[in-house]
């Protein structure tokens, strides 16, 4: 049987800025549309937060993204810039496709565990879409529209190396700062309403409590304690309601740790 656990707030700040104390937000990477475009992000999207160079986006060294469409599956790769990492200027999905993102190489850390430091193997991953028809779950852990709309509500499937998560804590993030959580049911599937024309963040972070051994080319074999897994699925709203305004923009993890200063807190 699967053993699991979902971190809390506090514990996934840790395990995605790699420190010792913990606040009560937590990384994670996504595919942003503005008026340029898709980019690509490492921070956190309710408070404006956006990882920078030199800092967060230097831990991502393996990066592997992929641009899914009817012909199939293009791998492409990601140009680091201050702020985020670029998409190649052919890289446009259709309503339909879907981009990828995923980094298996995410620098091990210790995080606290059964009240003692323990290895953790990390691994972010995301998925754009530009509609919510139907999508095959590909990442390890993935969050896909199920193509079905019920009571003003968009459905998702939630799933862990293809199999439902249910009963697992899902968080729907709008880039003004607003907040809203739901379970999956037992097919784990879960909906949301979107009011608001805006980007928006599904997202689970969820661990294996398992001792391992991770095997990278070119790096000593790494053992964990834990395996965990951050997925966020992203998109943006054309219709409802005019968008809240955007949170005020935030420092980066590292900077407000260096300068002594917290994130600001999360309101639902």
């Amino acid at each position: 049987m699967l053993k699991h656990r979902n971190l809390t707030a506090g514990l996934l700040f840790g395990l995605a800025a790699c420190a010792a104390s913990f606040a009560a937000q937590a990384h994670q990477i996504w595919f942003e549309q503005d008026g340029k475009g898709l980019t690509f992000r490492y921070g956190e999207l309710e408070p404006n937060m956006h990882e920078v160079t030199p800092g967060g986006l230097d831990r991502f060294v393996a990066l592997k993204a992929t641009w899914v469409d009817a012909k199939g599956a293009h791998p492409f790769g990601l140009t680091k810039r201050q702020d985020h990492f670029e998409l190649p200027a052919g890289v446009s999905p259709k309503p339909g496709d879907s981009l990828l993102a995923i980094d298996e190489s995410y620098p091990m850390f210790d995080s606290e565990h059964d009240g003692k430091p323990t290895p953790t193997w990390w691994v972010p991953a995301t998925r754009w879409v530009g509609d919510f028809s139907a999508r095959q779950a590909s990442l390890p852990l993935d969050i896909v529209p199920t193509g079905k709309a019920h009571d003003g509500k968009v459905e998702f499937q939630v799933s862990f190396l293809g199999e439902p998560l249910a009963g697992e804590r899902i968080e729907l993030a709008a880039a003004s700062g607003w907040t809203f959580h739901a379970n999956t049911d037992v097919d784990g599937k879960v909906s949301f309403s979107l009011p608001w024309r805006d980007t928006y963040a599904v997202g689970l972070y969820f661990v294996e409590d398992e001792d391992g051994t991770r095997k990278l080319p070119g790096q000593a074999p790494q053992p964990y304690g834990l395996h965990g897994y951050n997925t966020t699925l992203a998109f943006h709203t054309a219709t409802g309601l005019p968008p809240l305004p955007v949170a005020p923009k935030t420092l980066p993890a590292s900077e407000l740790k260096r300068l002594g200063m917290s994130l600001p807190k999360k309101h639902d």
